[in-house]
């Protein structure tokens, strides 16, 4: 047999018809009838159905590749990922050691400046700026012999006699006490206008002016001479506590018969005394007129007296 039972197309080698896939050795099939290729139409309504007859389609072309390929979607890091690495020398790091260093040699120069500074500040002030301890507004304790040594570098220009460093004083008020320049408590007491000590003195804060002192002498006495230092005879370095302080500028001496003699007193640390004739129990000191405080940095708003001095005939 050559040609195919069912298309009548011719056979080859095969074991099936090439063009209806039809057994080769089979009979054809009855139920529908054989067509010659040539007679195949145009109307697809009377085309044969069978799907071995329709010819196979085209095959698609194959795509082509993408001409861009998106990057994969990041991800975390994981532990596999990591690699191991020979240990390797670490340089140490400098940076903050020299931060370090550089916050330390500012703060310590930071320090002197503030202890020069300070320094300075008490050589010029330390005298009567630092109060150590309240005072009380006066005093009336008698004067003993027993006073402090005058400095050795600074004799006394008032030499006590008996009956100034045996009287009582009697002040208004008195200012706190304070410290020196070398750290040593100061105080203002009024005993220290009769211990004839000028580097001492009694110290009241503010204007005096219209403020009475009363001394009581031991007994009844002549007077020959009265006679004060009229401020704070004092000398620290270049300070100048006398003009720092206010100073008296007038006074009035009352005895106990009413007798009044005024006084008009210089510009100057030393002992100004008065002549008189009177015989007393107690000296009346008034202080009618009293300077402003100085100017500078020895500039003070107190009263001062250093020394009070009384000689009798």
């Amino acid at each position: 047999m050559t040609d195919c039972a069912q298309c009548g197309h011719e056979l080859g080698v095969g074991r099936y018809c090439t063009n209806c896939g039809h057994p080769v050795d089979a009979p054809a099939d009855t139920a529908v009838a054989p067509a010659a290729p040539d007679e195949w139409r145009t109307d697809t309504a009377e085309r044969p159905t069978s799907p071995a007859a329709a010819p196979p389609p085209p095959a698609a072309p194959p795509a082509p590749p993408p001409a861009w390929t998106p990057p994969p979607a990041p991800r975390f890091p994981l532990f596999a990922d990591e690699v191991d690495e020979p240990d390797r020398p670490v340089a140490p790091s400098t940076h903050r050691r020299r931060s370090r260093l550089g916050a330390g040699w500012a703060a310590l120069l930071v320090v002197l400046a503030m202890a020069v500074a300070l320094s300075a500040w008490l050589l010029l002030t330390a005298d009567d700026d630092e109060p150590i301890g309240a005072s009380d507004p006066t005093s009336s304790a008698p004067a003993t012999s027993e006073k402090p040594d005058p400095t050795p570098d600074k004799p006394s220009s008032a030499a006590p006699t008996g009956l100034t460093a045996e009287s009582q004083v009697t002040v208004p008020e008195v200012a706190a006490p304070g410290k020196d320049v070398s750290g040593k408590p100061v105080d203002y007491e009024g005993t220290n206008m009769l211990d004839g000590v000028p580097e001492t003195c009694w110290r009241m804060p503010g204007d005096g002016t219209g403020e009475e002192i009363v001394v009581t002498l031991p007994t009844e006495t002549r007077l020959r001479s009265v006679g004060l230092i009229n401020g704070y005879a004092k000398k620290g370095g270049d300070v100048d506590w006398y003009h720092g302080n206010r100073r008296i500028e007038q006074v009035e001496w009352v005895f106990d018969d009413g007798t009044t003699v005024p006084q008009t007193l210089g510009d100057t640390p030393a002992v100004q005394s008065l002549d008189v004739d009177v015989t007393t129990t107690t000296i009346t000191l008034r202080l009618v007129k009293v300077t402003a405080p100085g100017t500078g940095s020895s500039r003070r708003d107190f009263t001062a007296i250093s020394d009070l001095v009384f000689v009798p005939r």
